[in-house]
């Protein structure tokens, strides 16, 4: 029988007594498995959590229905004397929705 390769034993933590509590609450909090959130403790964020991947959706979200208002805007009678505010004001929105898009690994 061929030797299989071992598995390199695992590391282990714990907190001290006084800060358990403190530390299994971030660890809820981040939405995290314990292994996921000491990774990132010690080799920082690569990747949004949960939470903020729902934040960034709705704002994307926003941004349309933003983008939807000023196009209802430019057919109004209002709209030649309002067109540099607008064209202004979808740049800003191409702009935020590229930033959105860029936070969460998306393409635009």
């Amino acid at each position: 029988m061929p030797d299989k390769a071992k598995r390199k034993p695992p590391y282990s933590y714990r907190p001290p007594e006084d800060r358990r509590a403190a530390f299994e609450r971030r660890v809820a909090e981040s939405g995290l498995s314990v292994n996921a959130f000491i990774t990132e403790a010690i080799f920082g964020r690569n990747r949004h959590r949960p939470a903020e991947m729902r934040l960034l959706s709705r704002l994307l979200g926003e941004c349309a229905a933003i983008a939807d208002l000023v196009r209802n805007v430019a057919k109004s009678e209002d709209a030649d004397r309002l067109t540099p505010l607008l064209e202004a004001i979808k740049i800003l929105l191409t702009e935020i929705r590229s930033a959105l898009f860029l936070l969460m690994g998306r393409k635009p």
